[in-house]
């Protein structure tokens, strides 16, 4: 009976440890959803809150529901634009604990924005959908960086196929400086990262609005063995 009684309480303990960590969960979304982000300060805080929770593995999952796209589905209004690269490791709305109309995510692989596509994808998202930040996400392990820094050896061709090479090119050329050393492959990638935020800064009505205190354009770094983000 001591024993029954005793698992009986156990359960009980138990259910009312997971009812209250999933009312704690419920009242972050909630707040999350809430929030409205007005300023490039609040897009940067909810930023690094969202990414603390993911590399806590207490992701809140905001903004996931049907709810949601019903709700985006006449527009969308996200708060930030994000430069990522294209690399698998670095699910942008995952990493910064977001959701469906949250972020304007641009991928390529080695986040560039040296050509039209891209950078008129930036000004989109800067002139049309009024977001308070850019963000320029590099990353640990780059493979596009790191093809552009590296050399073949004497009597080697280049085998890739389609455009790849057209792709080092562009990213080849903002790293010149660690071309042939394939050691400093992290100093090439925040270079990298940082010359994209320039070239971004560079635009007229980009430097307008950052006067304005409207918008905020700035690099970051993602750590592809923690989650972690370094802005």
């Amino acid at each position: 009976m001591r024993v029954a009684l005793a698992s009986v309480s156990m359960v009980g303990f138990t259910g009312c440890n997971t009812v209250s960590k999933e009312t704690e969960k419920n009242a972050v979304v909630t707040a999350i959803e809430l929030k409205e982000v007005t300023t490039p300060a609040e897009a940067l805080v909810r930023l690094q809150e969202g990414n603390a929770r993911y590399v806590a593995d207490s992701c809140s999952f905001p903004h996931h529901d049907h709810k949601r796209v019903e709700e985006t589905a006449p527009h969308q209004a996200p708060f930030v634009a994000v430069v990522g690269c294209s690399d698998s490791r670095v699910p942008v709305e995952l990493v910064f604990d977001q959701g469906i109309g949250d972020i304007f995510v641009i991928r390529t692989a080695g986040n560039s924005v040296n050509d039209d596509v891209v950078m008129g994808s930036v000004d989109y998202a800067i002139n049309h959908l009024n977001v308070k930040m850019v963000v320029v996400l590099g990353h640990e392990s780059c493979g596009g960086v790191t093809g552009a820094i590296t050399v073949a050896k004497p009597g080697e061709e280049s085998h890739e196929a389609g455009k790849v090479n057209a792709l080092l090119d562009i990213i080849r050329a903002d790293v010149k400086e660690y071309v042939g050393k394939p050691e400093s492959l992290n100093a090439a990638i925040t270079l990298n990262t940082n010359k994209q935020v320039e070239r971004i800064k560079a635009c007229e009505h980009v430097q307008k609005l950052i006067k304005a205190g409207k918008l905020t354009v700035v690099p970051a770094h993602y750590n592809v063995h923690s989650g972690k983000v370094d802005f």
